[in-house]
């Protein structure tokens, strides 16, 4: 990825991630505080609703003691005065009876007793010579009491769906005002009130006063209902048949708080089929007992939309200014980059030798100015650095090849001498081989132990005429595999343990061979017998005089392990890892009486390489030394074993 386009997403991921995370607090904070503001209207509208209801039971309580002074009410008023007063005043009914209860005129039912005037608080205060009111909750009895079943009836709210009834009871904004006589003593009491059961005119003006008349999708967008305890027993919230939705219930968590404990709720709350944000109170008669509930709510549509509104605006000004900051990001990343490019350019072709060539870049910030300084300087000294350099390399080349003719020369000679050494010296190891073969036991101690160190000394020369050819051929690039089909007992372990015989010979170590017949593999016979070979003569050189030593080959699995074991001083692991390295030999008190080139491991290990194969060493320093050849086994064109 380029700078510039890291620089690019790295400003844009930071600008996203700023708008985003700036955006969803704006978008928190809208919700919060639409919604907020919304249920803050709420609840300022219910306390409201609250003191103008007061005010307006009181008033119509106010109006009754007038009219009945203004109207002369004493206990001889007649029915129809009664009523007419009723209507005036817009009550639902208005009677008359003595302080023992007794009905002097009005909507009585004939056959119904006495009226309990001790036991209604508004009554009772009027018989102590007050004007009295309240919100008062009458059962289906005293109603039938009052005005007759047919008040009870036409009061009585119905359930959902058309179910049983709701409630038999109704709520009533219940009035009361002595009447005296002209001594001053009360005489009678006038009382009556106005039924909240299906008043949706009552409900309709506290909406308007407390908020407004606007719809939204068919709906009221402000809400007020009365309830006598959990039953609407007068609303404007509509059902889903678009009918005011009388008998319909409250909410158990809302009757618990504000009817069974008598605290306020204010909150987001379902009211039917809507979600609106609602306030509760609780509405107590003059004992103090709540009777039913005051509820004002606004439609939580209409604020979600604006929410939503308030959110797409502030998405397009926030995509808006994410717009202009990308622009100017993007800009800015030029002005920053463009001088990168030109360097790079330059540099590209400073890597393909154009050094010469002036780079002019037009630099904005002082930073890119020093960057593209130090380029210029760091150019002319790569020039004058390739000048020197193309100068030493035409001394290195001429150089190089006088020591690779020297070299060729000495590799050449290496051979040459060695080739015309292996000749006399292995004519002179038959004759002392024969000497000591056929008269080694007969001559004196004196005669015999210096041919057997003539003997060893002349091996050892072999060995190292042999290692020095194979330096020579590899290093003139002659050392070359010719792979065929042989058989390991026959043309390697057999012409290997014969050609190192006489070493074992000579320091009295037995050697015992363990290679099954009928192994095949496809090898170079002449370097697989030059590496056993090796392997042994390492063993007869370096095993314990008069000790053992063992050859041995088996099949594991995938490959062929022919080692050869001997016991002796050995080797530790780190010496180890260095054994098979050119010219590596191990020096201690030991070896030290011992020649060798150090060259013998390092072909077989170059030998190994060429057959795809392995080879290791393990030892038990002062114990053993085993040296291991793994090669892998013949492709199984035909059984991988010979005829016997």
């Amino acid at each position: 990825m380029s700078i510039r386009n890291a620089l690019l997403l790295a400003l844009a991921a930071a600008v996203i991630a700023t708008a985003l995370i700036l955006g969803a607090l704006e978008v928190d904070s809208i919700q919060r505080s639409v919604l907020r503001e919304a249920q803050a209207r709420v609840d300022h509208g219910l306390r409201s609703l609250a003191r103008y209801y007061e005010q307006r039971l009181a008033g119509n309580a106010n109006l009754l003691a007038a009219a009945a002074r203004a109207a002369r009410i004493d206990p001889t008023t007649s029915d129809n005065d009664l009523d007419r007063l009723r209507r005036e005043l817009g009550l639902t009914l208005l009677n008359l009876c003595d302080l023992a209860g007794r009905p002097l005129s009005g909507s009585h039912d004939p056959e119904a007793g006495a009226v309990p005037v001790t036991h209604d608080p508004v009554l009772r205060r009027a018989l102590g010579g007050e004007t009295a009111w309240g919100t008062v909750r009458l059962d289906a009895a005293r109603l039938t009491l009052e005005g007759g079943s047919a008040l009870a009836t036409a009061l009585a709210v119905s359930g959902q769906n058309g179910e049983a009834n709701a409630t038999t009871d109704a709520l009533f904004w219940w009035l009361a005002t002595p009447v005296r006589d002209p001594g001053g003593r009360v005489v009678a009491v006038l009382y009556g009130g106005r039924a909240l059961n299906y008043d949706y005119a009552l409900v309709d003006e506290l909406r308007d006063f407390a908020f407004d008349a606007s719809t939204y999708e068919g709906k009221p967008t402000a809400t007020v209902t009365i309830f006598l305890r959990g039953v609407r027993v007068a609303t404007n919230v509509l059902g889903p048949d678009r009918r005011r939705a009388v008998g319909t219930t409250v909410a158990a968590a809302i009757e618990r708080q504000v009817l069974e404990g008598g605290r306020p709720w204010s909150g987001r709350a379902w009211v039917v089929d809507s979600w609106y944000l609602s306030g509760y109170l609780p509405l107590r008669d003059p004992e103090g007992e709540t009777v039913g509930l005051l509820f004002s709510g606004l439609l939580e549509a209409p604020f979600t939309d604006l929410r939503r509104q308030l959110v797409f605006r502030s998405g397009l000004t926030a995509s808006f200014l994410i717009l202009l900051s990308l622009g100017l990001a993007a800009l800015l990343v030029r002005r920053i980059t463009r001088p990168l490019g030109a360097l790079g350019q330059a540099a590209h072709r400073i890597a393909q030798g154009e050094l010469g060539e002036s780079v002019a870049i037009r630099t904005t910030f002082s930073e890119t100015h020093d960057l593209v300084d130090a380029f210029h300087r760091m150019q002319g000294g790569l020039a004058e650095r390739d000048r020197r350099l193309r100068e030493q390399n035409a001394e290195l080349a001429t150089t190089n090849a006088r020591l690779a003719e020297t070299n060729t020369n000495y590799m050449e000679m290496l051979g040459f001498v060695t080739h015309e050494l292996k000749s006399p010296t292995a004519a002179v190891q038959m004759l002392i081989n024969g000497l000591v073969e056929v008269h080694g036991e007969k001559l004196p101690p004196a005669l015999s132990q210096p041919l057997v160190r003539i003997q060893r000394n002349c091996e050892e020369m072999q060995d190292m005429i042999r290692d020095y050819l194979d330096l020579s051929r590899a290093e003139r690039g002659e050392f070359e595999l010719h792979v065929e089909r042989i058989d390991l007992l026959h043309d390697v372990v057999e012409p290997s343990v014969t050609m190192t015989r006489a070493l074992f010979t000579s320091r009295e170590i037995a050697l015992g061979v363990d290679v099954p017949a009928g192994i095949a593999l496809d090898a170079d016979p002449e370097l697989l017998r030059s590496l056993v070979g090796n392997f042994l003569s390492n063993a007869a050189k370096y095993g314990t005089a008069k000790g053992r030593a063992t050859l041995e080959a088996r099949i594991t699995g995938a490959a062929i392990e022919i080692s050869v074991w001997n016991e002796g001083p050995g080797f530790t692991p780190e010496e180890a890892g260095r054994l098979f390295e050119k010219f590596a030999r191990i020096r201690n008190a030991d070896t030290r009486d011992k020649r060798g080139s150090g060259l013998g491991l390092w072909f077989c290990r170059r030998i190994a390489e060429l057959h795809g194969g392995t080879v290791r060493a393990e030892s038990e320093p002062g114990a053993w030394a085993r040296f291991t050849l793994s090669l892998p086994r013949p492709l199984p064109a035909g059984d991988e074993t010979l005829p016997a």
